[in-house]
C-alpha cells in the first residue's frame, strides 16, 4: 500500500499539472482575443452548468467501475475537445466557444474521481488526505509559472500545446497505473455493491436514476443536516473564490498590465503557501476540529479580501502595488487549504458506503461548478461595469454570511452533542439504580 500512496501522489500531480496551465491563463488568452469580462463570465457559467449535469454521471460510472477507470476515459475526451475550444477562440465566434466549452466541461467532469480513489487507498495506511493532496498544490504552482513563462515567451496561443503535452504525460501515466494497482484495490467491494449485479444488467439512465434515490434517501435522513450545510457552504466559498482566482487576475492582465511570467510567480507563491496546511492538516483537525478549520478559513479569506481592495485602489502606488499582492498570496494558503480538506474529509467521514465516490462529485459541484459558475457570471459582470473596488466589497458581503452560516452549524452540532451525552449519563444513571 506504501507503494500505491507514492503512485498515487504521482497521479494527483501530473492530473493537477495537465489542468493547471489552461485553469489558470485560459480567460486570459480569450481576453487577448477580444472576448470582454462579462462575455467570458457568461461562457464560463454555462460550461459549469454542463459540469454539474454530466458529474452525476461519472460519479455512478466511477462507483459502478472504478475511479482509475473513469479519470482515463475522461483524459482522452478533455484532449479531443480541446482542439474544438480552439478553433472557436481563433474564429471569435462567441456562441461557438459556448458550445465546445460546454461540451469540454461536460468531458472533463470526472476529475474528483482522483479524490475517490485517494480517500479509498489512504484509508488502509497511516496517513491521511491531506498529504496525498499537498502534491497537486505542487503541481498546480509549478505549472503556472512554467505555462506564464512559455506564454511570455511564444504567445498566448502556446497554452494548446503546453496542455496536450502535459496530458499526453498524464494519460500515459494513468495507463501505466491501471497496470500497477488492481481494480480490487479502487473499487467498491461486493458488500458494499449489493446492487451490483442488477447495475451491470441495466441501462446507464437507470444507473443515474437509482444514484438520484439514493443521493435523496441517504441526504433525506435526519443525521445528515451537516452534509447539507457544508455542500451550501462549499456553494458560497466557490462563489467567493472568484474573486482570487479570477477577477484579481483579470485585473492583474487588464489594470496593471503585469507579466504573464510574474502572474506565474503569483499562482506559484499562493500554492506553495498551502503546503504546509495540508501536511499538518491531521494536526490541525484534531486541534479545532472539522468546523473550525472552515470557520477559521473564512476569517482568514475576509482579511486578505480585504487588504486586497485595499491593494488594488488608487491609495496604493503602481510600484509598490505588485509587492502587496504578492505578500497577500501567502494567505491563500491557509483559506483555500484548510476549508478543503475539511470539506473532503467530513463529507467522506458522513457518506455511506455506496456514496463516497458520489459525494466527493456533490462536493466538486457546489465549490468549483456551481459556486464557480455562479461567482464567474456575476463577478465578471460586476467587474466589467463597476471595477475591482465595487466586487470585493460584494465579495466581503459573502464572507460574513458564510461566516454566520457555519458558526449556527457548529453551535448546532455541539448542542447536539451535549443533548446525546445528557440523555446517554441519563440512561446509564437508570441502569445503575435499576441495577444496585
Amino acid at each position: 500500500m506504501p507503494h500505491h500512496l507514492t503512485l498515487i501522489k504521482l497521479a494527483i500531480f501530473f492530473q493537477t499539472a495537465s489542468q493547471a496551465g489552461w485553469s489558470r491563463f485560459s480567460s486570459i488568452y480569450m481576453l487577448s482575443q477580444g472576448f470582454t469580462p462579462s462575455q467570458i463570465g457568461r461562457i464560463k457559467s454555462t460550461s459549469q452548468i454542463a459540469k454539474a449535469l454530466a458529474q452525476p454521471i461519472w460519479g455512478v460510472m466511477s462507483d459502478i467501475t472504478d475511479p482509475l477507470s473513469t479519470i482515463i476515459v475522461s483524459t482522452v475526451l478533455g484532449a479531443v475537445t480541446l482542439a474544438g475550444v480552439r478553433e472557436a477562440i481563433d474564429a471569435q465566434s462567441f456562441s461557438k466557444l459556448t458550445t465546445w466549452r460546454i461540451i469540454r466541461s461536460a468531458a472533463t467532469a470526472a476529475s474528483p474521481a482522483l479524490d475517490a480513489l485517494v480517500l479509498r487507498l489512504v484509508e488502509k495506511s497511516s496517513e491521511g488526505y491531506g498529504p496525498q493532496r499537498l502534491w497537486g498544490s505542487v503541481a498546480w504552482g509549478l505549472s503556472s509559472l512554467c505555462a506564464g513563462a512559455i506564454l511570455d515567451r511564444f504567445g498566448e496561443g502556446a497554452i494548446f500545446g503546453y496542455t496536450y503535452v502535459i496530458s499526453g504525460v498524464l494519460l500515459a501515466f494513468f495507463l501505466a497505473l491501471r497496470r500497477v494497482i488492481p481494480r480490487s484495490s479502487t473499487k467498491r467491494s461486493d458488500d458494499e455493491s449489493p446492487q451490483k449485479k442488477e447495475s451491470q444488467s441495466t441501462g446507464l439512465m437507470l444507473r443515474v436514476c437509482g444514484f438520484i434515490r439514493t443521493v435523496i434517501s441517504d441526504l433525506s435522513r435526519g443525521t445528515t443536516l451537516t452534509v447539507w450545510a457544508i455542500l451550501i457552504h462549499s456553494f458560497g466559498y466557490g462563489v467567493i473564490m472568484v474573486l482570487f482566482n479570477t477577477i484579481l487576475m483579470l485585473q492583474l492582465e487588464r489594470d496593471f498590465g503585469i507579466s504573464r511570467s510574474v502572474q506565474g510567480i503569483f499562482t506559484l507563491v499562493s500554492i506553495l503557501s498551502t503546503l504546509p496546511v495540508y501536511h499538518y492538516s491531521s494536526k490541525l483537525r484534531e486541534r479545532i476540529g472539522h468546523l473550525g478549520m472552515i470557520q477559521s478559513s473564512i476569517i482568514v479569506a475576509t482579511f486578505r479580501l480585504c487588504l486586497t481592495r485595499f491593494a488594488c485602489s488608487e491609495a496604493v502606488s503602481d510600484g509598490s502595488r505588485a509587492k502587496w499582492l504578492l505578500l497577500l498570496q501567502l494567505l491563500h494558503g491557509y483559506h483555500f487549504a484548510a476549508d478543503w480538506v475539511a470539506s473532503v474529509e467530513l463529507l467522506d467521514t458522513l457518506a455511506s458506503q455506496r456514496l463516497r465516490s458520489s459525494m466527493q462529485f456533490l462536493l466538486n459541484m457546489a465549490y468549483f461548478t456551481a459556486g464557480s459558475g455562479i461567482g464567474n457570471l456575476w463577478f465578471g459582470v460586476l467587474y466589467e461595469q463597476q471595477g475591482g473596488r465595487t466586487t470585493y466589497t460584494r465579495g466581503l458581503w459573502f464572507c460574513l454570511i458564510d461566516f454566520a452560516f457555519i458558526s449556527a452549524l457548529k453551535a448546532y452540532n455541539t448542542r447536539v452533542m451535549f443533548t446525546r451525552n445528557d440523555a446517554l449519563e441519563v440512561g446509564m444513571s437508570e441502569h445503575v439504580s435499576s441495577n444496585p
